[in-house]
């Protein structure tokens, strides 16, 4: 059963500073916002009123929420907290979301415009190997200013499904 699920709707990410990541977003990826929740309630929001609903450590406070569209995919949610915990150094070998990719139509582009917004690119872009290869089909990761890691991919040739795969990766429509 599916109980009705259409996918994802949201990332969120905390970040060190809300206003700088948000331009990061918009330079690096075109992002637009919608929604702020701090604008619509007024300011920080402490963990004594929104901690029973996401669980925000006792003591501190989000300090500014706003939700960026991304094109096609899931919206980004940034979350600025007044004393987050942990690191700035996610990586694909610690537990936990590691990172998130970025459909694009011209990995060179995104790259150049990645850098540009103050992203530091991890490599040049590499062709993919299997199962991802193909004509065209590319990637590259990158870190966000503030550490967060970023995959960036090309995928304009089929992939190699898994013969008896239900169904087909999905992938932002082209806009």
């Amino acid at each position: 059963m599916t109980q009705n699920i259409r996918g994802i709707e949201h990332i969120g990410i905390t970040v060190p500073d809300h206003d700088a990541a948000v331009a990061f977003f918009k330079a690096a990826f075109g992002a637009v916002d919608v929604i702020s929740q701090t604008a619509a309630t007024g300011g920080p929001m402490p963990a004594e009123e929104v901690g029973p609903m996401n669980d925000l450590r006792p003591g501190t406070s989000m300090l500014k929420v706003s939700i960026l569209r991304l094109r096609n995919g899931p919206n980004v949610e940034i979350f600025e907290i007044d004393r987050p915990g942990g690191t700035t150094d996610a990586n694909i070998a610690n537990y936990g979301i590691s990172h998130f990719s970025v459909n694009v139509g011209d990995i060179q582009a995104a790259a150049s415009a990645f850098e540009a917004a103050g992203g530091t690119l991890v490599s040049a872009p590499y062709d993919l190997g299997a199962p991802e290869d193909g004509p065209g089909n590319k990637g590259v990761f990158g870190r966000a200013p503030w550490g967060l890691l970023i995959e960036i991919q090309q995928l304009p040739a089929p992939m190699t499904y898994l013969p008896d795969a239900p169904e087909a990766r999905w992938f932002p429509e082209e806009s």
